[in-house]
């Protein structure tokens, strides 16, 4: 049978039911009863599907849709389950419900793959629990094995461990969940763009090459707060002056190069009264590239314009930090059959970076052979309770991935 839009649109709609706001907007965060009310909604769609559902310990829910040869490494393909506070119903969601509707086509056409697939609605993927990233897809790669869960502190307090108790999970979670990637043959996400690019060049389905990294500088600049009326203006050092022109630079610097972008996303200024300037501030720069030379070049730059400001203006400017996330390319292979799919499908497609963060990419520096297809956003909004994408182009993408899926559960 063929990909049913109508019946992804319910799916969207089921799901934005729990936790949803007067506005239109959601707020699901992992663990609480929202939550796993969505969670149960999904596992008993996975149920009707003919598939065989688990919750790990961490609290991924994972349905397998067994295959004939079920002794293989299986198939996987889902996406996050948490939202944003006041998000959207795109994100996330919908990787779960193209899966789930291409699990479904397949037991009404009776399709029983060689590989069994795997839908997964993973866990706290927005940080907005722990402050840390696809920290539930973490999990399962082992990187918290060594901590416990009382030690991982929530960010409006308490801790993981009072998440696990509140969802019946139990407090061995991060050694029990630990199992690592080396069943999977292939790991193949779909996600909103939450970008504009493929909106504006009227395509319906984006293939991901790689997803970006970032660097994160923190700085601090202490200039000398003065009087505002009687310091005059040769003899000031004025932070917020200073860090005005690093902005300004930053910014120039990403304007003139398409390979990476910047942002300013932080800025704390001392003693912030009307009537004094400023004598400390405290700023943030991050930038984003898909290659982790054009970072490196990037950060020559900016130590340049740090410098070049300190000079002009007299303010020392220290380095308080400094966080780097690799680029993760995907896989070529799994590229190019989700290239040939498309065509196959007839969809028109992109090969892009992604300029945020997935599971995608967890999966990927795990070593599993990972790829990634993009539904156009309308006007590029995410995160947001405007939120949109045209379930035209969503069809088109789902039978894109249903395909990608078949192709790697034959192998």
């Amino acid at each position: 049978m063929a990909i049913q839009c109508e019946r992804i649109k319910k799916t969207i709609a089921a799901l934005a039911a729990y936790g949803a706001l007067p506005d239109g907007g959601t707020t699901r965060l992992s663990y609480t009863p929202e939550y796993l009310a969505a969670q149960e909604f999904l596992k008993q769609e996975m149920l009707a599907a003919g598939m065989l559902t688990e919750i790990d310990p961490i609290g991924n829910l994972i349905g397998s849709y067994v295959g004939s040869s079920p002794e293989l490494p299986a198939v996987m393909s889902g996406s996050h389950l948490d939202t944003v506070p006041g998000g959207g119903n795109f994100d996330g969601a919908l990787g779960i419900a193209a899966a789930l509707e291409c699990v479904r086509s397949w037991q009404e056409e009776g399709y029983r793959p060689k590989r069994t697939v795997q839908v997964i609605a993973t866990v706290e993927e927005e940080c907005t629990a722990f402050g840390m990233a696809c920290f539930g897809v973490r999990v399962r790669s082992g990187e918290f094995k060594q901590q416990r869960p009382e030690s991982i502190t929530h960010l409006s307090g308490g801790s993981l461990a009072e998440c696990l108790q509140a969802a019946k999970l139990p407090q061995s979670a991060l050694q029990d969940a630990a199992v690592g990637f080396q069943k999977l043959a292939a790991f193949v996400e779909l996600h909103i763009e939450q970008g504009a690019d493929l909106a504006e060049r009227g395509l319906a389905c984006g293939v991901v090459t790689g997803i970006v990294g970032y660097d994160r500088l923190f700085l601090t600049l202490q200039g000398e707060a003065n009087h505002a009326g009687t310091t005059s203006m040769k003899r000031r050092k004025d932070a917020l002056a200073a860090a005005a022109e690093v902005v300004l630079g930053v910014k120039a610097f990403a304007e003139a190069d398409d390979r990476f972008v910047a942002t300013v996303g932080q800025l704390s200024v001392e003693p912030n009264a009307v009537n004094i300037v400023p004598g400390k501030v405290q700023l943030s720069i991050e930038t984003r590239a898909a290659d982790d030379r054009v970072l490196a070049e990037v950060r020559q730059k900016l130590t340049g314009l740090l410098k070049q400001v300190a000079d002009k203006s007299g303010v020392v400017i220290t380095q308080d930090n400094d966080f780097h996330v690799a680029a993760v390319p995907l896989s070529e292979q799994v590229v190019k059959i989700i290239e040939r799919s498309a065509a196959e499908c007839g969809v028109d497609c992109r090969l892009m970076p992604s300029w945020a963060g997935h599971d995608a990419q967890i999966f990927a520096a795990g070593g599993v052979p990972t790829g990634m297809i993009f539904v156009p956003s309308i006007n590029g909004i995410s995160h947001a309770r405007e939120e949109r994408s045209d379930f035209q182009a969503v069809t088109q993408a789902v039978q894109v991935l249903e395909k990608t899926l078949k192709t790697l559960a034959e192998v």
